[in-house]
């Protein structure tokens, strides 16, 4: 894979909680642009903390750069237009009373006219097959339903990095499958933590692996989620699906 410039830029991320629990730990990583990471480990290594750095949401000492600015408290509106975050749970991400009132949230703090935002409604809830939820209340939806929310929520700001925290969680087999070909089929930078490593091998051409809030390993996708020792020693298993990709003819060659 061509590697494009540097969509997102870690050096030397550390964090602790208020308790004086520490959670991240010397965290250097680089995220190029259009690819897709996979941010894979047991609970509590820190993966989510991770994601909550990469919008500003919590700030550690180190130096996050976004397409080569630097996260500070005077650029957290513009950061957050570029990357794009759903949350584990949705209903941390679902505040208003209709589904079109979540999702227009974002465009209408952009200053498009009305037209514009009905248009970024539309086209985002369709992409997660809720559009005809749009009159209807988030709160009264079912959790794979308000999931599918909150990711319209974040693609109606038309973010250029999409960050996603366990994506497929709750996600009956039809739209979970329905994930996997969006999260394939567009071409901006996407960073995904999940415990669901098939959906990491369908859908990451990287992974890094995180415990105890540090990075233990990094490297392709089939190379990492194939590693039974590895894995084991992180409290993960391999998934059978990646002796499949293994077995995949490489595009274009016979």
């Amino acid at each position: 894979m061509r590697l494009n410039r540097k969509a997102i830029e870690i050096k030397k991320l550390n964090y602790s909680y208020p308790d004086g629990t520490n959670a991240l730990s010397d965290i250097n990583l680089d995220i190029f642009e259009e690819e897709s990471l996979g941010v894979v480990g047991p609970n509590g290594a820190g993966k989510s903390t991770l994601l909550l750095h990469l919008n500003g949401i919590l700030q550690g000492e180190g130096s996050i750069k976004i397409f080569g600015e630097e996260i500070n408290s005077g650029n957290l509106f513009h950061i957050r237009r570029k990357v794009g975050l759903v949350f584990q749970d949705p209903d941390n991400q679902l505040f208003m009373p209709t589904v079109f009132d979540d999702v227009a949230f974002g465009p209408l703090n952009m200053s498009l006219s009305k037209d514009e935002v009905h248009k970024l409604v539309d086209e985002a809830l369709s992409k997660v097959d809720m559009l005809n939820f749009k009159n209807r209340s988030s709160h009264h939806l079912s959790f794979g339903e308000k999931k599918r929310i909150s990711i319209a929520t974040v693609l109606s700001m038309m973010p250029e990095i999409l960050v996603l925290d366990e994506p497929s969680s709750n996600l009956d087999p039809y739209h979970r499958r329905q994930l996997i070909e969006f999260l394939n089929d567009i071409s901006i930078t996407r960073v995904i933590a999940t415990h669901d490593l098939d959906l990491v091998l369908e859908t990451c051409t990287r992974v890094v692996l995180l415990d105890d809030g540090e990075i233990v390993a990094e490297g392709s996708t089939v190379d990492v989620l194939k590693n039974k020792e590895l894995l084991e020693a992180h409290s993960l298993e391999v998934p059978a699906s990646v002796y499949l990709k293994e077995e995949k003819p490489t595009p274009g060659k016979s």
